[in-house]
This record gives C-alpha cells, sequence and structure tokens, in this order.
C-alpha cells in the first residue's frame, strides 16, 4: 500500500457547510472538550477490556491488574473533564493521561508476545520490531476508514481537537481513530502473530527498525480488512466494524450540530 496522490468525493455534500461551521465553534467551547474526552476515555477503556480478554484466556493475574491501573486513567478523565473549559486547557493533561495509559497498556502486551517479535515498547517511524510494524500498517488501514467516514458524514478531516492544526495533517482523523485501534487492528495483529501467521520471515530491514515485506503486508491487509468486515453485536443491534466506524461519525456530526444530546463513544468489551 502506497501513499495516495489523489482523493474522489462526491460533488452532493448537502450539510457538510453547516457541520463544518459547528465543527470549528466546538474548538472554542465545551462540546469540543466533551467530544475528545469521551473518544480517549473509550479509547483508554478499550486497552484495559483487551488486556482483560487476554488475561481471562491466559489466566493471567498480572495483565488483570494492568488492565485495572489502565481503568483508573479512564477514570482520571471522568473525574477531570468538568474542570477544562475548552481544549487548550484539557489538551496536555489528556495527552499525559493518554499516555500513562498507553505506557502500561505496551508494557504489558509483553507479558504474552516473545522477544522476538515484540520489544515491549511502541515504536514507529521505522518500528522496531514485527509486532510494531503491523500496527503501524494495520493504522493505516484503519486511517483511511476513517477519513472516509469523516467525508460521508460532512466533517472536515483537517479540523480536530486534541491534535493540532498541521499543513497536510488530518487531525480529526488521528482524533476519531482512537476509538477503533484496539477493536480493529490490535486484536487482529495480535491474533495474527501469537498464531504465527505473520512472522519474522515478513519484515524487510531497514536504517534503525523494520517494516513488512510484500507479503506481511499482504496478510495483514487481508486479515484488517476481515474485521472491518466482521459482524458484531452492539447495542442490541448487528454491525460491521466498518459501519461502526460511520455510525460514530455520524454520532460527532450530529453531536456538534445539536441534532443530537450528548455522544456516545465506542467501548468494545468483548
Amino acid at each position: 500500500m502506497g501513499r495516495p496522490f489523489a482523493r474522489t468525493y462526491s460533488c452532493e455534500q448537502e450539510n457538510s457547510a453547516t457541520v463544518q461551521r459547528c465543527q470549528a465553534r466546538a474548538y472554542d467551547d465545551g462540546k469540543g472538550v466533551f467530544l475528545i474526552s469521551s473518544i480517549i476515555g473509550a479509547k483508554i477503556k478499550n486497552q484495559g477490556y483487551l488486556l482483560k480478554n487476554l488475561a481471562k484466556k491466559r489466566d493471567n493475574e498480572r495483565l488483570v491488574g494492568q488492565a485495572e491501573k489502565i481503568m483508573s486513567q479512564a477514570e482520571k478523565i471522568k473525574e477531570r473533564a468538568e474542570e477544562w473549559g475548552y481544549i487548550e486547557e484539557a489538551r496536555n493533561s489528556l495527552f499525559g493521561i493518554e499516555g500513562e495509559a498507553s505506557r502500561i497498556y505496551f508494557q504489558a502486551l509483553s507479558n504474552i508476545l516473545p522477544e522476538a517479535v515484540y520489544s515491549g515498547t511502541r515504536t514507529k517511524q521505522p518500528p522496531g520490531d514485527l509486532f510494531n510494524a503491523m500496527l503501524s500498517y494495520g493504522y493505516g488501514i484503519l486511517y483511511t476508514e476513517v477519513e472516509k467516514a469523516c467525508v460521508l458524514s460532512g466533517l472536515n478531516p483537517y479540523m480536530g481537537f486534541l491534535h493540532t492544526d498541521l499543513p497536510g495533517k488530518p487531525s480529526l482523523v488521528l482524533d476519531l481513530i482512537e476509538e477503533f485501534r484496539q477493536p480493529v487492528v490490535d486484536r487482529t495483529v495480535l491474533n495474527l502473530v501469537t498464531k504465527r501467521i505473520v512472522t519474522e520471515n515478513d519484515l524487510k530491514p531497514v536504517e534503525g527498525g523494520f517494516y513488512l515485506n510484500q507479503a506481511g503486508r499482504h496478510k495483514t491487509m487481508e486479515a484488517i480488512s476481515e474485521r472491518l468486515a466482521k459482524v458484531v453485536n452492539y447495542k442490541d443491534l448487528k454491525h460491521s466494524f466498518s459501519s461502526l466506524v460511520l455510525l460514530q461519525a455520524n454520532m460527532v456530526s450530529k453531536f456538534l450540530t445539536g441534532e443530537r444530546v450528548g455522544y456516545s463513544p465506542f467501548v468494545y468489551w468483548r
């Protein structure tokens, strides 16, 4: 999978102007803080639930303890969210809490993955091992799905809340992807690695690290695509993960325009 050089969008995006005006206003009021606090809280819970799921399958009490530590970080967001009046007040605290939860999470995964495929920490640009190379590639696939959902929902992909604005940086995509990293990508990659479907033979060495070679990319892309198409029960309804990404983006759009009161983040506990 290379870098895109063009995109084709429908010329009929009836509500996009209204949505994007509301999106811009939300950055400076409580809506933006509520939205991104909800999203990061959900991401942290998804990390904790994934560890609990892994612990149950392996009867690993240490993973349970690390999962509880992660869940406590989500509680910190819940406790502090009302203190933050606007994004600039919340950003550093949210990044700090999210960073601590991710540190515990990625450290915990070293309990189930061998050193040959995982160093025990998140590395990128370039990834330092097989597991990190697969995560980076998988997140890239998920990224395109989230960007598509933003456009279809009338949202501006480049106008985010937690992630700052930079030329060419679709910061809203980076915000909204957070709810789906663990349910879609991490679970899939863990399955591929632990079952040895993708191995060290699927790596291509580069200066300072590794990327997946063509065979590794193919196997990872196929598995992530299958995961996105997988139908699951969520809130008593059946949805594919791909449709859930669009559902959440639509919910963001309606919340920002006032068509909906509140925002319910995607938390996957199974």
